[in-house]
């Protein structure tokens, strides 16, 4: 819709980076006021909030090679020149999780107690993440008769040629919507585990799987030529399933009621 804020002679400021920032200042924003239940002061608190940060930066960008692997087999797409165009938002989310890990041995918290604070950070950076999608008009819908469809017609805009100006499904603001309810919903659960009455972890658990029910139907609705993978389903859909099915297991072999 506006991919450029800003431009000043070859000066060229992308609304999607303006978004994508704020989304994860805004993420941040909201751990920080939580500082005092993470259990770490404020050096502690950038030290994990730099472990998260190249985490998802690293995974985001190996699962984007991973799937556009043709790409760079045939040199269209290059690792080192076009680093900073291209990252998969569920390699982003393992890639943090994963350097959570290391990360909470560092600073002496138990990796649970600090994970389910994330759970309400990262649908929060996302809602605002996808709205800088909708205005670059990457991560497209497919084709829509409904009223509120909308055209894509920007030159610069990111939606392929034989879908620019034709109505699509603002798949972008529809997970943005997803990412703010799940994001309250799972606030909900933040007392209930401070008050020891639910276990740590259920707040993480519970967003990454309701996280995975809502990419999973937004898949549904994408036009952007990702699909097909196996039986008919894009890798994000494969990764979401995986994600409910193990959110699902952890949380019936665990429980979530403090014992």
């Amino acid at each position: 819709m506006f991919p450029t804020l800003i431009q000043l002679g070859p000066f060229h400021l992308a609304t999607y980076g303006v978004l994508v920032a704020a989304g994860y200042l805004a993420g941040i924003l909201y751990l920080n006021s939580k500082r005092k239940q993470l259990g770490v002061d404020e050096s502690r608190f950038w030290t994990l909030v730099y472990w998260l940060f190249f985490g998802a930066i690293l995974g985001g960008k190996l699962m984007y090679w991973a799937v556009e692997w043709r790409a760079v087999v045939s040199g269209e797409l290059r690792l080192i020149r076009d680093f900073r165009y291209g990252f998969v938002f569920y390699g982003g989310f393992l890639g943090a999780a994963l350097a959570g890990i290391p990360a909470a041995r560092q600073l002496g918290r138990p990796y649970l107690d600090m994970a389910d604070y994330f759970g309400v950070a990262l649908p929060l950076g996302h809602a605002v993440g996808r709205l800088g999608c909708f205005m670059a008009g990457c991560c497209s819908g497919a084709p829509s008769a409904l009223p509120w469809a909308v055209s894509f017609t920007h030159p610069e805009c990111l939606v392929s040629g034989g879908l620019r100006g034709v109505p699509l499904h603002p798949v972008q603001l529809y997970e943005s919507a997803g990412d703010l309810a799940l994001a309250w919903g799972v606030s909900r659960l933040l007392p209930r585990i401070e008050r020891k009455e639910l276990r740590p972890g259920t707040a993480a658990l519970a967003y990454m799987g309701g996280y995975a029910v809502l990419r999973f139907l937004t898949e549904l609705y994408r036009g952007d030529p990702r699909g097909g993978f196996l039986l008919g389903m894009s890798v994000s859909q494969w990764v979401a399933l995986a994600c409910l099915l193990a959110a699902s297991a952890i949380l019936a072999k665990r429980g979530w009621r403090a014992r």
